[in-house]
């Protein structure tokens, strides 16, 4: 039996951070997740961040994995997959290889990708995790990545630093961007962004101020933040502590299905 997550931080009704601005832009705090089973997964519970049921292109789910849960078979759906470990850790059994991931690792795993996720150890894990329709070009075939944040170099970028944990800007086989963005207390964008590309956005430290088509909102450590194409953005990190997130984005491709 699983667990249910009590969140520690519920907010009064008046309060509630949760919107939802369709064609626009979607904030789900923790606190206002529903959790739900998934038949392919043991001892496990998914919060459901974002589907295509809102519009979005790709599908997002926060995994909470108990001691010695995780798929029960498995899992090959002809998606590309990416994971990311918020919390603890997990393996990956994929293609005849193991790998253990500990907080802050990250796996890509191509479309046509068999893979079992566990987790072994004695704590609960927490897993970010995104799967999408690749979108070929010619005969490009992006590589499986097995990684650790702390081995991705960062690099100024605007005002802030980034990590690609994706080398997407090297290499136009990978159809998908995961950068780590990492602002000093006070520190924002040089501009107002607002493009094609979509974004899953996973808080993962600190505080700030985003602004996203024409409001302000108030944003912390563990909020997931849907933003849909052509959404305008900005970000000011608030707070004593850096502000540090986790997006994805759709790059690489030419939008010749959308005609």
């Amino acid at each position: 039996m699983v667990d249910r997550f009590i969140p520690t931080d519920a907010d009064i009704v008046s309060r509630c951070r949760a919107i939802t601005k369709p064609g626009s832009y979607m904030i789900l705090p923790r606190a206002n997740r529903v959790e739900n089973l998934l038949p392919e997964f043991g001892k496990t519970m998914a919060q459901v961040l974002v589907t295509p049921s809102l519009g979005a292109r790709f599908i997002q789910h926060e995994l909470l994995i108990e001691p010695r849960g995780g798929t029960m078979q498995s899992l090959q759906d002809g998606l590309e997959h990416f994971l990311y470990v918020l919390e603890g850790e997990i393996h990956i059994h994929s293609s005849e290889e193991r790998h253990e991931l500990t907080t802050g690792g990250f796996a890509f795993l191509p479309e046509g990708s068999s893979f079992e996720i566990k987790n072994l150890s004695d704590q609960k894990s927490r897993v970010f995790w995104t799967k999408r329709r690749f979108k070929p070009f010619e005969s490009l075939k992006p590589e499986p990545i097995v990684s650790n944040e702390k081995d991705i170099p960062a690099f100024p970028c605007d005002t802030y630093m980034e990590q690609h944990l994706i080398p997407y800007d090297i290499n136009v086989a990978y159809d998908l961007a995961f950068n780590l963005l990492n602002f000093d207390p006070g520190v924002y964008f040089g501009f107002v962004e607002s493009h094609i590309m979509e974004h899953g956005l996973y808080m993962l430290e600190g505080r700030g101020i985003y602004w996203l088509n024409g409001n302000y909102h108030e944003v912390q450590k563990d909020d997931f933040i849907y933003m849909a194409p052509y959404c305008p953005q900005f970000f000011c990190a608030t707070g004593w502590v850096k502000g540090r997130y986790l997006i994805y984005k759709d790059v690489n491709r030419d939008f010749n299905e959308d005609l």
